[in-house]
């Protein structure tokens, strides 16, 4: 399996298991770095998002509160490619 393909799956996998709440962009850095070897570097991890994101396999979810933090929910889109 490619590096990006490892990195996308693990993305999916981390925003599936935190449903029904959506991740901050920072905790699911470190959370992905938890569970890849090497840990993934920041252009590494924006582009896996990027990929993810603009194909609506996850979603941004604005924060009120805080709206310089984004949260990345998954999508129903998401959940069917990480069950093939």
């Amino acid at each position: 399996m490619s590096r990006e393909r490892t990195l996308r799956q693990a993305l999916l996998d981390l925003l599936e298991r935190a449903e029904p709440h959506a991740l901050p962009e920072g905790q699911l850095h470190i959370e992905l770095n938890g569970r890849v070897r090497p840990p993934a570097g920041l252009a590494e991890f924006d582009d896996a998002v990027t990929y993810l994101a603009t194909r609506r396999y996850i979603a941004l979810l604005p924060d009120s509160l805080d709206p310089e933090t984004p949260q990345w929910l998954i999508t129903e889109s998401g959940k069917t490619l990480l069950r093939k």
